[in-house]
């Protein structure tokens, strides 16, 4: 009977639809998947018979609920979220380490200059110039802890790029291997809707490292290329990306990706984690510590300079208070072995002249020239770049709220279209149970009416 055929395939759709729901359910916190739905339509009558109102139903296929716009909105915020919270929390170490009172060269030149002045009371006292060479030596460790936190911070910078490079590297070869499985699947006819998620979910994590664009492909799998264009991944093949060192400065490195036997130079930002620590090395660290051993140059250019032209206390020509390396002067500024009395603080070593010892003053508002601040004191130069990464330290933090809410804003929208609700599955389990239970009441009816055609017999 034609009655028992249509509510069977009623039945079996219903089934599906309630596996369907059941998957559903069972996977409400699994990230990144994305919900299903069972898609029906009617079987027709026979062309033959204008009284068959249809063949009952036929589950079609399982749809997997999502949107590739909204999927790749939430992959270009990822990358600039991550990018933001990178540089956001570069620029706010830099804040804390130039606000640290240990690092605050500004109270160094303070000291020392609060020294010198002490000493014109009485130029000739070996306690007040004992003082000063004590100031400079102190002042001279400021600037060697400063650049130390400096230059420990570049090298994290370093091995965090190392590190991120490693991780995208592995996140290519595991989309690589879904798009092959993909592939596989879609030439047998299976359903692909775990792997998509899975791939889906990758290069969602790809995108925080660096930006990335996709297209897909006839063949089920994706292809993922930089911002710039710089193939990633093709198929089920994977390029590899590459940290050049820069030969001038080891913790520094320009990118590139290898794929096959070629090499693709990448300029520019990449955007995400990569990007944010690439431009804050460049446009934030990088200068800062030019700037700084500008500053560890000039002052002990300036001080040993004006020495020079006087005469110590024993008779003898002034000799250098500071010593450094040139190709490293911040790092390696340190004082000479000068005694107190060696302090050429006068023109003509007379215990009481000290006009040498006002020309030493006279530095602290001398212009030098600082990269990056022009020609401004060695005071106003640091308090310049504390007062510039404060202002960068800010808008950065700005710029992090706002690129983390318009990321929040496209998960929100993602999940909304793409995410399993319980209530919206517990309503689901009821229609299709009670659409099941329809079925089999059908069954039966047909059943009692066949027995009753039997029974007139």
């Amino acid at each position: 009977m034609n009655l028992i055929n249509i509510a069977m395939t009623g039945l079996n759709a219903n089934r599906v639809a309630l596996e369907v729901t059941a998957q559903n359910v069972a996977n409400i916190n699994t990230p990144g998947y994305s919900r299903q739905q069972a898609l029906t339509a009617s079987i027709g009558g026979a062309k033959q018979d204008s009284l068959s109102a249809g063949m009952g139903v036929e589950v079609t296929s399982i749809r997997r609920v999502t949107d590739g716009f909204l999927v790749k909105q939430l992959w270009s915020t990822n990358s600039s979220a991550s990018y933001a919270a990178g540089y956001t929390t570069s620029m706010g170490h830099l804040e804390n380490t130039l606000g640290a009172d240990g690092f605050s060269l500004s109270t160094g030149l303070d000291s020392m200059f609060a020294a010198l002045n002490d000493a014109t009371t009485k130029p000739e006292s070996q306690p007040l110039r004992q003082q000063i060479i004590n100031e400079a030596e102190a002042l001279s460790r400021r600037f060697n802890a400063l650049n130390d936190a400096l230059h420990n911070q570049h090298k994290d910078m370093s091995d965090q790029r190392t590190a991120a490079v490693s991780h995208a590297n592995s996140l290519l070869g595991n989309i690589a291997a879904v798009n092959q499985q993909i592939m596989e699947m879609k030439g047998a006819g299976g359903h692909s809707a775990q792997l998509l998620d899975t791939r889906d979910l990758l290069i969602g994590e790809l995108s925080t490292v660096m930006e990335v664009k996709t297209t897909e492909q006839g063949d089920g799998t994706v292809q993922v290329t930089l911002a710039s264009g710089q193939p990633l991944v093709m198929g089920g093949e994977a390029g590899q990306l590459k940290a050049i060192p820069d030969p001038n400065d080891s913790y520094m490195a320009s990118l590139q990706v290898e794929f096959g036997k070629q090499s693709f130079a990448i300029n520019g930002s990449v955007g995400g984690q990569l990007g944010a620590l690439n431009d804050y090395q460049t446009e934030v660290l990088k200068p800062n510590q030019v700037a700084i051993n500008d500053m560890a140059r000039a002052l002990a250019d300036e001080f040993n300079t004006v020495l020079a032209t006087g005469t110590d206390l024993n008779g003898d020509a002034g000799t250098p208070l500071f010593s450094y390396d040139p190709s490293n002067p911040a790092a390696s500024l340190t004082i000479t072995d000068i005694t107190a009395s060696e302090l050429a603080l006068s023109s003509d070593g007379t215990p009481g002249n000290s006009d040498v010892l006002k020309r030493l003053i006279e530095i602290s508002n001398k212009p030098v020239d600082v990269t990056g601040f022009g020609n401004v004191s060695l005071n106003d130069a640091f308090t310049a770049m504390v007062g510039e990464t404060a202002i960068k330290a800010r808008q950065a933090h700005s710029d992090y709220e706002a690129k983390l809410d318009m990321n929040q804003q496209a998960l929100a929208q993602r999940n909304n279209l793409s995410a399993v609700s319980s209530d919206e599955e517990a309503g689901n389990v009821m229609t299709f149970a009670n659409a099941h239970n329809a079925n089999m009441k059908v069954i039966s009816t047909a059943n009692e009416l066949f027995n009753s055609v039997l029974q007139l017999f």
